[in-house]
């Protein structure tokens, strides 16, 4: 029986030992020259797709910046239309109290006497003497009636010359 034994699985020998370790570490460094390999090339294509996503993010971000600025100036643009629509509707009031104003003028001159103005300016004097809050004393010409005179420029230019 163990002759038997010895010839199924005779006994190694040095130089098949050799080999055998020679074979698996030309494989193993086949391996690891491959996998050496293959490290190497994926790193360039990751580097490759790495580029290609860094310059599609690249035109991304320019293109969200632009439709940004886009936005930003027709948000500047309709806010300078309110601006602009604003002081036309002001300007719009401001006009229609100056024609209100001046059609009261037009109606008050129509009726506007100087014996009225007198009047006014008689009332005026009297409160501000009954008031007490002025010690000042107010010289005002008085006509041959009594009533303080107004004088306009016609008026003027007549006795002057």
């Amino acid at each position: 029986m163990s002759t038997q034994q010895n010839h199924q699985n005779p006994p190694p020998t040095l130089a098949r030992l050799v080999v055998t370790y020679t074979v698996a570490g030309v494989v193993a460094i086949g391996l690891f020259a491959a996998l050496g390999i293959g490290i190497v090339w994926g790193a360039e294509a990751f580097d490759r797709s790495q580029r290609v996503a860094d310059a599609k993010n690249v035109v991304t971000t320019s293109r969200i910046a632009a439709n940004n600025k886009v936005r930003l100036n027709e948000i500047k643009i309709g806010q300078q239309r309110q601006r602009v629509k604003i002081a036309e509707q002001e300007a719009e009031v401001r006009l229609r109290e100056a024609r209100g104003v001046k059609a009261a003028q037009d109606e008050i001159a129509k009726t506007l006497t100087p014996e009225y103005i007198q009047y006014e300016m008689t009332k005026v004097l009297a409160d501000i003497a009954k008031s007490g809050k002025n010690s000042s004393v107010i010289y005002i010409p008085v006509g041959p009636d009594g009533l303080p005179v107004i004088a306009n420029s016609d008026t003027r230019a007549k006795t002057r010359g």
